[in-house]
C-alpha cells in the first residue's frame, strides 16, 4: 500500500533573511498577519482549491501531482489523476488508482494513516503549537507576498521541522505552503486558485466503489 503525502507548497523565493539573533518566539509582525489570515479563513466555507503538490526527500522519489481540493463544513476531498481522498467528517477513503485499492479509516485516524492535512487544518495550522517569525515581503509578478515561518513549540514531539507560509498580502490568502517533516519528507503545495462560497455537489464527499470494478477494499474502521 503506497503512502500518500498530501498538502504543502514550495516557497520559490527568499525575501528577507532574519538571523537567529533577531528571532522572536511570538513575532508581533507575524502574529498580526496570521491573526488577519485566520479571521478571513474562519469566515469562509464551500472552498475549491486547485493545487500543485510536490513531494521530495532523500528516501522517496520526487513526485509532482496536480489536483483539486474541496471543503464544505467538516467534509473535504482531494481529486488527482493518481488518487482520490474523500472525508465525510466521520470516515476517510483513500483510493490509489494504480493499485485499484481503497483504504477506509476512522476520521481521527485519517491524518496519521495517510500523512494528510485536511484543508481546515492547513488554513489554521499556525494557531496552536507553533512559534512564528516574519521573514519579509516582496513583489513577485503583480503580487505582494509575505513570508512567515513556523517553528514547533516542542520540536522533539512534533512531526514537523519547519513550516513556511507564503501569503498574498492584498488578497489575504495562502499562496504557498512548505512543510519540512522530521521524517525527511518535504511536502510542497502551490495554490493555483482559491475560491470560496462555491456550489459543491454532495457526491464529491462520497466514494462510490461501483465506479471501480474489482476494487479491493481495506476497511480499517474499528
Amino acid at each position: 500500500m503506497k503512502k500518500i503525502f498530501l498538502i504543502a507548497g514550495l516557497a520559490l523565493f527568499s525575501m528577507a533573511a532574519h538571523s537567529q539573533e533577531t528571532y522572536q518566539e511570538k513575532d508581533p509582525k507575524a502574529k498580526g498577519i496570521l491573526d488577519k489570515l485566520s479571521k478571513k479563513h474562519q469566515s469562509l466555507d464551500n472552498i475549491v482549491i486547485d493545487f500543485t503538490a510536490t513531494f521530495s526527500g532523500a528516501r522517496i522519489k520526487k513526485q509532482v501531482l496536480k489536483g483539486t481540493a474541496y471543503k464544505a463544513g467538516k467534509k473535504y476531498a482531494y481529486y488527482t489523476s493518481d488518487y482520490i481522498v474523500v472525508n465525510n467528517g466521520r470516515y476517510n477513503w483513500l483510493f490509489v488508482k494504480s493499485e485499484n485499492e481503497v483504504t477506509i479509516t476512522s476520521n481521527e485516524d485519517a491524518e496519521e494513516e495517510n500523512g494528510l492535512i485536511s484543508p481546515s487544518k492547513l488554513m489554521s495550522i499556525w494557531e496552536k503549537g507553533f512559534k512564528y517569525q516574519f521573514i519579509g515581503e516582496g513583489k513577485v509578478g503583480n503580487k505582494t507576498l509575505q513570508e512567515v515561518r513556523l517553528f514547533p513549540d516542542n520540536p522533539k514531539k512534533s512531526k514537523y521541522h519547519t513550516i513556511t507560509l507564503i501569503i498574498d498580502k492584498v488578497q489575504n490568502e495562502l499562496s504557498e505552503v512548505t512543510i519540512k517533516g522530521r521524517d525527511g519528507v518535504n511536502m510542497n503545495y502551490d495554490i493555483n486558485s482559491f475560491k470560496s462560497s462555491q456550489s459543491i455537489s454532495s457526491s464529491k464527499f462520497s466514494f462510490d466503489k461501483s465506479k471501480y470494478p474489482n476494487c479491493t477494499e481495506n476497511d480499517q474502521r474499528f
